[in-house]
Formats: structure tokens, C-alpha cells, sequence
């Protein structure tokens, strides 16, 4: 019992803590893209549950962009929530991308948070969303596989934007080690699952715990308190590190011998300079 009452006051804890960063203020309208990789992993019922939760979590003015042009599907439907929906046509390149931004600036400062569902985007346009976005949030199935290409975007395009790696684990089949990679990934990111009854038509398309932890890491990002991702460290050569043997005077030498620094004593005496990222443009 007294296990389970610790268990039960750590996830409440949890949950106070997610909602506390969930409403954060901040200080300039930020604009939130949503882009995924691989066709079916959920880039929209992603785009669409996360402009719900911010419009509900938070006493900002949120606009729904979606880059797709109108959808039948259900889950589309922003109906009974504060939330302002534009429909833009699907861009072909970078060109369309300005043109159909310029309609969302002629009336964005009536809204201080836009998320953009771009869909699925080719790589070599993704460096292009990322440019007109502060916070990208890339959507991936939950597949090893998956996540280690999302990671490698994320390392190439983090330098300007904050990255949020969304794993949508759509057949429902990642287990305890999926939670575990994506909970140890050198960046924000989240493992979030289909609900069960989004088949049977329900509203609602994503769970409520992880949106809640998802819209936390967003606004993280947009509040620039979490850190850009970082490419995973590339273990040096063992050759590097081979203890080096100190020379032995010769016999009746009164020189004493002289010290050869190590691989490890020249990286405790060489001084780092902290990596700076520049801030995506307000």
C-alpha cells in the first residue's frame, strides 16, 4: 500500500508539474509545425489534438493552419473550441510555402499561438518548414528505425528551430523499451498511442496524459527553456586513449623525465566553449 500511495503522489506530482509548463506564458507568438515523415503516422490527428489542448490549457489565441487543403476525416473538426481553422493550399516548394504564409501574416497578430500541419513532408523540404516555424514537431511511427531518422533530421535542422520529436505508436504495439529509447533521446520527445476508440468514431484521436506531456515539451520550446538537440557523441578510437609510458632517465641522468599528456589529462586541461544556438526569428 505505501508503494502504490508513492507511485500514486509521484504521477500527481507529475501531472501538476506538466500542466504548470503547459501554461507558461510567453512573451511572442510562436508559431508550432507539425510535420511527419512517413505517410500514416498520424501527422494531422497530431496537429489537430495539440491545437485543441493549447486553445484548453492556455488563455492564448490559437489558429489551426492546415498546408493539406480541406479533409472529409472526422478528426479534422476543431468544432466547439476557440480555435481558428485557415485552409491553404498544399505547397509544392519553398515558393508556396511564402505565398500561402503571406495570407496566414496578413492577420496573425490576432493569434498568439499557429500550428501548421504540413503532412508529409519530403526531407529536402523539411529545412524549409523548419524556417517558418519556431518549434517543429516531427511525427514518426515508433519503430526504431523511425525515431533514429527523426533523431538525425532533428541534429541537421535544430541549430535554428527547437525540435519535438513525436513518436504516434499508431498500431499500438510499442512496449517498454520504445518508452525507454524515446524517454532517453538527446531532445524533447514524446511516445504517444492512438485511442482505442478512435475506430468507433470518438472525438477525440490521442490519449490525455501524453498530450498533456506533449503540449509541455511544445511550450518548453517556444519559451526557449529546453535545450537544442545535439548529435549523439561519436566514440573516439581506443588508440586515443592507450596509456602512454612515461620515459626512463638513462643511468646516472640527473634530468628527470618528462611528462607526456594523455588523451584524458588533455581534455580535463583544455577549456570548452558552451554551444550557443541562435533563436528562430519572432
Amino acid at each position: 500500500d505505501g508503494c502504490r500511495q508513492a507511485l500514486t503522489a509521484r504521477g500527481a506530482a507529475e501531472l501538476q508539474d506538466l500542466r504548470e509548463r503547459a501554461a507558461v506564458p510567453l512573451a511572442l507568438r510562436r508559431r508550432v509545425g507539425v510535420a511527419s515523415l512517413v505517410p500514416g503516422s498520424g501527422c494531422t490527428t497530431v496537429a489537430v489534438e495539440l491545437a485543441r489542448f493549447l486553445s484548453s490549457a492556455r488563455n492564448d489565441r490559437v489558429r489551426f493552419v492546415s498546408a493539406q487543403g480541406p479533409s472529409p476525416r472526422p478528426e479534422r473538426g476543431l468544432e466547439g473550441t476557440s480555435v481558428e481553422t485557415l485552409e491553404l493550399e498544399p505547397p509544392e516548394g519553398p515558393a508556396d510555402v511564402e505565398a500561402g504564409w503571406g495570407r496566414h501574416r496578413a492577420s496573425s497578430d490576432r493569434y498568439d499561438l499557429t500550428v501548421t500541419d504540413w503532412g508529409t513532408s519530403p526531407l529536402a523540404r523539411i529545412r524549409d518548414l523548419a524556417e517558418h516555424s519556431h518549434v517543429l514537431c516531427l511525427v514518426t511511427t515508433a519503430e526504431r528505425a523511425s525515431i533514429q531518422h527523426a533523431l538525425d533530421i532533428a541534429a541537421a535542422i535544430g541549430e535554428r528551430t527547437r525540435v519535438v520529436l513525436v513518436a504516434v505508436d499508431v498500431h499500438r504495439r510499442a512496449g517498454i523499451a520504445a518508452e525507454k529509447l524515446v524517454s532517453r533521446l538527446p531532445f524533447p520527445a514524446v511516445l504517444v498511442r492512438h485511442d482505442r476508440a478512435l475506430g468507433a468514431g470518438a472525438a477525440r484521436g490521442l490519449d490525455g496524459v501524453r498530450m498533456l506531456r506533449l503540449g509541455a515539451r511544445v511550450i518548453d520550446a517556444a519559451a526557449g527553456i529546453s535545450a537544442p538537440p545535439v548529435p549523439a557523441p561519436v566514440p573516439a578510437p581506443t588508440a586515443m586513449f592507450a596509456p602512454v609510458a612515461t620515459p626512463v632517465p638513462a643511468p646516472g641522468s640527473a634530468s628527470a623525465p618528462e611528462l607526456v599528456p594523455t588523451a584524458a589529462s588533455a581534455r580535463h586541461q583544455a577549456p570548452t566553449s558552451p554551444r550557443v544556438s541562435p533563436q528562430a526569428p519572432a
